[in-house]
């Protein structure tokens, strides 16, 4: 099962790798036009990221058509990953309503996908997973230490962290 598991992961990698370059361009993006002075410039999240919906969703039914087979460890990681965009809407919304400030927002976003990515290198029984997990962690401790706007670069740094612990394997 946990082979078959790590099967679909490969074959449905597209999705990890699609929303790991959106969240990069995206905080990058955003980090770039700020220091640019320009006013707007958190809008590279909501355009960006309903791009990256748009395509999941097509790239999503596409693959559900072809889909062989759904192991258990498979319905876990949907729903760890559902989980994950669920509580994720947390943290966003009291930011946006200015409850919170952004780089505490920044640092429960990367630890929340840490805790993803741990677990499902925990179910996966895959290290490289694990690995950037931890790595996701210990860069959102970089928060303590940086002002603000630099925060969206610890966001830029986890994605890196994430697909190097993943290239290892």
């Amino acid at each position: 099962m946990i082979e078959n598991s790590k099967r679909n992961l490969r074959e449905n990698s597209f999705f990890y790798l699609l929303w790991g370059w959106l969240v990069l361009l995206a905080s990058v993006s955003h980090f770039i036009m700020l220091r640019m002075g320009i006013f707007y410039s958190f809008l590279a999240w909501p355009v960006i990221m309903s791009v990256g919906m748009v395509i999941s969703t097509i790239a999503g039914i596409r693959l559900g058509r072809k889909s062989r087979y759904l192991t258990h460890l498979d319905s876990a990681m949907i729903y760890l990953w559902w989980g994950f965009f669920l509580a994720l809407l947390i943290p966003l919304a009291y930011a946006i309503a200015g409850k919170i400030p952004w780089d505490i927002t920044n640092a429960l976003i990367i630890s929340l996908y840490g805790l993803g990515t741990f677990v499902s290198g925990g179910i996966l029984k895959f290290r490289p997973l694990i690995i950037g997990g931890i790595c996701c962690w210990i860069i959102c401790l970089g928060v303590f230490f940086i002002p603000e706007d630099y925060t969206l670069l610890l966001v830029s740094l986890s994605i890196i962290m994430l697909t190097l612990s993943q290239d290892i394997s």
